[in-house]
């Protein structure tokens, strides 16, 4: 069932996923690529909103809750990549990222926040003048890219390659900027997003309305976070390898996967729903003891 989800990476204390323009660039381009990768796989989602600060990102999705993971999912494994081999950096256990499906009613609300996060963390600037977000592309005349912008189609594959740093196909009718960035407009639905909006004038007054920053955190950090199963997964792993020197969920006790379930709920907040999943336990039995 489609529904809509905000996603948001946890901010790194002392380290940075993107540095300077080169690399806002080219973390805006793996957007484009993972966009790209859902259609080819047959699991395609709509994005509706971003913003990529620099130690952390935000995504608004519509589309099917495993599409979604898959987009985000994608985009971590991308950016992790890129990383290690730019800057001899591995952060994807960093990268911790939760999600929160969003009630149609509150979507304007998100879209909001997201979009405010440079205004929150003390840029000098409105929204719409933050690059590295899709704050140009609502109520901004979107269908122009700016001035010696050019069509992939015009672009050698070679060429479309080194100034989109990426190996993945552009289509031949997007529009690729003078810097290399594929322009947001190729991929954003900017078309549903202003459609959450009752008109200009009511988008512009929750776009100057501070207030809508301290209540969205303030729900984020209420436990309605959810994890992806593949990281709540990869740490009880990591978990059960330590305790119990064991390789797979499978292959422990009922006891040891209780256990894990104990700590897992501590550090990641799990719904018992969702640890029941995962560890393959009841979860009538698992709310008990856990």
């Amino acid at each position: 069932m489609k529904h809509f989800y905000h996603y948001c990476s946890k901010g790194l204390e002392r380290d940075t996923l993107f540095a300077g323009d080169l690399e806002f660039v080219a973390g805006m381009n793996r957007i484009a690529v993972c966009y790209l990768l859902n259609l080819l796989a047959g699991t395609p989602v709509r994005i509706l909103a971003f913003c990529l600060m620099s130690n952390h990102f935000h995504f608004i999705l519509y589309g099917d809750e495993i599409s979604c993971d898959a987009f985000v999912a994608r985009y971590k494994k991308l950016t992790s990549m890129w990383l290690v081999r730019h800057r001899g950096r591995n952060l994807s256990e960093k990268m911790e990222i939760g999600h929160w499906p969003v009630a149609a009613d509150k979507l304007a609300e998100k879209i909001i926040y997201v979009l405010r996060n440079p205004v929150a963390a003390g840029f000098k600037l409105v929204p719409s003048a933050y690059r590295w977000s899709s704050a140009s592309l609502l109520f901004c005349n979107a269908g122009t890219p700016i001035w010696g912008s050019v069509s992939a189609g015009r672009l050698s594959v070679s060429k479309r390659r080194v100034k989109g740093y990426t190996r993945v196909r552009i289509p031949d009718e997007w529009v690729m900027m003078p810097d290399g960035m594929i322009w947001p407009g190729n991929y954003i639905d900017s078309e549903l997003a202003e459609k959450q909006f009752q008109s200009l004038g009511s988008y512009m007054y929750m776009l100057n309305n501070a207030n809508i920053d301290r209540d969205c955190e303030k729900e984020m950090m209420g436990g309605s976070m959810v994890l992806p199963d593949g990281d709540v997964k990869l740490r009880a792993r990591e978990i059960i390898k330590k305790l119990f020197g064991k390789d797979k969920i499978e292959t422990c006790t009922p006891a040891e996967r209780v256990g894990t379930a104990s700590i897992l709920r501590k550090e990641m907040g799990c719904s018992h729903k969702q640890l029941a999943r995962v560890l393959h336990l009841r979860m009538e039995d698992l709310k008990l003891v856990v």
